[in-house]
């Protein structure tokens, strides 16, 4: 079975000034105000632009109830921003989904934001555009309604799952997600003129793919070209791009060596499994689809290890006391270490977790995998008939 990360593509962080300039007239500028209430708040409030990463302003609330107000260049009209909130996660855009430290909105001339300082990741934004989003889904994307309702409660119970509930709801999450990607293939063309639709097509760009993405930027309207959300078509797509080749390591590649200590500070090495299949999972404490594809990984280990497969999983969580936690909550019965420093996972070139590798006994990299096709190449390796 495979399994995949079920927090919106609208999160995906993009470090690239995006090119749509061309498209988007700078002339004027337009004033802003969000009133805000953070029942609960705790410090200050930075207000981000999401596509530039740069802050735009910092608040320093007397109570829970404020407001933010300022003036931005017209073609930031309904663009992504953040509130970051006081975190010890410096990215504003990336963290522990019940430690999240920052609430995304399109900006508006007029924003309502709503939420409980310690839910931050569940707040009510509303504004003119929001509205007309969530209305459009509403009318002609069910699919992606009811992947937004299944997905927003997935976050909240997530942590409170069995693993056979946790390993359903990847299941399920799976066939929503391709559900999705057909009816939004299917509906673009439709709403060439719609700013709506090319929001939507911005939310699922790295969902889509990169030639995808593009034949259905093309098809919007001038109009819509001049939008934020064409902006951000644009600038996911050439992030994509961007990314598309960088240094990884390949099937057929020597795996890197490594030392790493287990809970107990003793010291192991890839050369301990010479002779043996490995698998290899990268993975850390704050991480949603690697804690729910754990009981996935431990059917694997009691179903071949006695056909010779050995199994470790590194935690590239900085906080040790919360990786091993994490780690005996989960029961793992193989071998857990600790990269703190995150030296062997960059050596590995880990850019996402979970992050999966195949060893074979000659040290070489078998393959690079998740969920059913890689029981299927252990299958293969071992000999093993269904």
């Amino acid at each position: 079975m495979k399994y995949i990360v079920f927090i919106l593509i609208a999160t995906l962080s993009l470090s690239c000034v995006n090119n749509a300039s061309k498209e988007i007239s700078k002339a004027g500028q337009f004033n802003y105000s969000i009133d805000l209430n953070i029942s609960g708040l705790r410090g200050p409030v930075i207000l981000l632009d999401r596509t530039t990463f740069e802050p735009v302003q910092t608040v320093y609330p007397n109570n829970e109830i404020f407001k933010i107000e300022g003036k931005l260049p017209k073609e930031k009209m309904h663009a992504t921003f953040v509130l970051h909130f006081p975190c010890k996660y410096p990215d504003p855009y990336f963290f522990p989904v019940a430690e999240a430290c920052a609430i995304n909105f399109w900006m508006d001339k007029e924003t309502k934001i709503k939420a409980d300082y310690d839910s931050l990741l569940f707040a009510d934004v509303t504004n003119a555009h929001t509205d007309a989003v969530e209305a459009f889904k509403k009318k002609h994307l069910p699919a992606v309604v009811e992947f937004d309702a299944f997905n927003k409660e997935g976050l909240k119970t997530s942590e409170e799952s069995s693993d056979e509930e946790q390993i359903a709801y990847a299941n399920k999450g799976n066939a929503l997600l391709e559900k999705v990607q057909n009816e939004v293939l299917a509906k673009a063309g439709n709403f060439t003129t719609s700013e709506e639709m090319a929001v939507i097509i911005a939310e699922w760009g790295a969902n889509i793919g990169i030639d995808k993405l593009d034949s259905l930027g093309k098809l919007l309207s001038p109009d819509v070209k001049r939008t934020a959300a064409y902006a951000r078509i644009v600038a996911i797509s050439d992030y994509m791009k961007k990314q598309a080749n960088p240094p990884s390591l390949k099937v057929g590649d020597r795996a890197p060596i490594f030392n790493l200590p287990d809970e107990k500070g003793n010291l192991h090495g890839l050369s301990a499994f010479k002779g043996k299949y490995l698998v290899i999972d990268f993975w850390a404490s704050w991480c949603g689809p690697c804690k729910r594809e754990m009981p996935f990984m431990k059917e694997l280990y009691h179903k071949y290890h006695k056909h010779g497969l050995e199994m470790l999983a590194i935690s590239t969580d900085q906080e040790r006391d919360k990786w091993i936690k994490v780690m005996t909550d989960l029961d793992m019965p193989y071998l857990q270490l600790h990269d703190d420093k995150h030296e062997v996972a960059d050596s590995y070139f880990v850019r996402g977790i979970p992050y999966v590798l195949l060893i074979n006994p000659e040290g070489v990299i078998e393959a690079i995998e998740r969920g059913e096709a890689l029981e299927e190449k252990i299958k293969d390796v071992l000999n093993i008939n269904s």
